[in-house]
C-alpha cells in the first residue's frame, strides 16, 4: 500500500459541548483526506452501475469519504460518460448510470 492510500483519515476528536443547566453533549468530528484511493475508486465504479440514483451525499456516507471529493468524482465520471445528470435545473445533482 502507498502512503496515499493508507491516509483516509486525517484527524478525529471528540468534542464537548456545553448545553443548558450544566448538561455536556459529546460529539465527533473526523476530517478526512481529499484523496481517494485507487481500490476505494474502482468499488465506487462498481456500485454506481448497480444503483438506481446517485448522490454525492450518498456516495460520502457510504465510502466515508469529504463529499466535495465526491461530488468531483461524480463530475469526472458524468465527463466519462459512465452517469448523467437527471435534470441539469434541479438545485440537488441527482446523477443516473447510463445505459
Amino acid at each position: 500500500m502507498s502512503e496515499k492510500e493508507e491516509k483516509l483519515l486525517v484527524r478525529k476528536a471528540t468534542l464537548n459541548l456545553r448545553r443548558k443547566y450544566g448538561r455536556t453533549k459529546q460529539i465527533s468530528v473526523v476530517e478526512r483526506d481529499a484523496f481517494i484511493p485507487k481500490n476505494l475508486e474502482k468499488e465506487i465504479r462498481k456500485s454506481i452501475s448497480k444503483k438506481k440514483s446517485i448522490l454525492a451525499t450518498d456516495l460520502a456516507l457510504k465510502f466515508d469519504i469529504r463529499v466535495s471529493t465526491a461530488k468531483i468524482l461524480l463530475k469526472q465520471y458524468e465527463e466519462e460518460g459512465l452517469i448523467r445528470l437527471l435534470d441539469p435545473t434541479l438545485k440537488l445533482k441527482i446523477y443516473v448510470p447510463t445505459s
